[in-house]
């Protein structure tokens, strides 16, 4: 579950849930988070509205932009009616004027940390039988991009408050060497690296079809925490994944073989 924290430049501080929402704007308008000052701030200028998976920030006004500094050195300007969705970050929002003289709201959003799974809870073998997410999407514990979608979330399913990295397209191709003891030469990676992007972009198809996100560029980030925050994948599949090496073995190795690729090129 998420937890929002949006803090004014002077100090008010407002924590918001999922299904929760809070309106900023300038004195006047009955807007949640009153912001005096500013001339180019409306009364209704932003909608910050907290989801499973993340939050959204929409520009309300119909005059003036918005600008979403992620503190990373890029300003994102949001025209008038424009939506920016975020999974878990800190962000500072606010017009031009609040950019510029360092009165911007700071949003800043975490994991809250969650009871862990029952470890007795038994899943399905890999048989095909599908998750069952809150987010009307489905996939097949025994399709290949369903390990990568566990190796994707797994930092973050060990770590309720999601501070460490997740692994790059490389990293995870290196996991399933590991995990399937495929020989672990460069070709045979390049092989598994390049399976594995094309499993992420099955992976954001899906949830795109399903409107879980509703614009684009969709990070991996988002991914993770839309996997996550809907339940397709779970800590309990993490606990499930040594015992499944051998069979993880057999389909990505399997993947490989018949596509003529690094597998089939390992043993000549």
């Amino acid at each position: 579950m998420n937890r929002v924290v949006i803090r004014g430049p002077d100090g008010q501080q407002h924590a918001l849930s999922p299904g929760q929402s809070l309106i900023f704007g300038r004195p006047g308008g009955g807007a949640d988070l009153l912001l005096a000052g500013d001339v180019h701030l409306s009364r209704h200028h932003g909608l910050i509205e907290v989801q499973p998976a993340g939050w959204q920030l929409t520009n309300l006004s119909e005059v003036n932009p918005l600008y979403v500094d992620t503190l990373e050195g890029s300003l994102i300007p949001l025209r008038p009616g424009a939506r920016w969705v975020a999974d878990r970050t800190a962000v500072t929002v606010g017009t031009a004027t609040m950019v510029h003289q360092e009165r911007a709201i700071g949003v800043s959003c975490t994991a809250l940390a969650a009871e862990p799974a029952p470890l007795d809870r038994e899943l399905p073998a890999l048989t095909g039988e599908p998750t069952q997410p809150g987010a009307g999407v489905v996939l097949a514990e025994d399709a290949q991009y369903f390990l990568t979608a566990l190796l994707l979330c797994q930092p973050w399913l060990r770590d309720p408050l999601r501070l460490r990295r997740l692994p790059s397209a490389a990293e995870i191709g290196g996991e399933v060497a590991a995990l399937t003891g495929v020989p672990a030469g460069p070709s045979t990676m390049d092989e598994l690296e390049r399976y594995v992007v094309t499993d992420l972009k099955t992976l954001k198809q899906k949830l795109l079809d399903a409107r879980v996100f509703t614009e684009r560029p969709v990070s991996l980030g988002m991914v993770a925490a839309a996997l996550i925050g809907h339940g397709m994948v779970t800590a309990t599949h993490l606990q499930r994944l040594p015992g499944q090496a051998r069979e993880w073995r057999y389909r990505w190795g399997a993947r490989l073989t018949t596509s003529g690729g690094a597998g089939g090129r390992a043993g000549r």
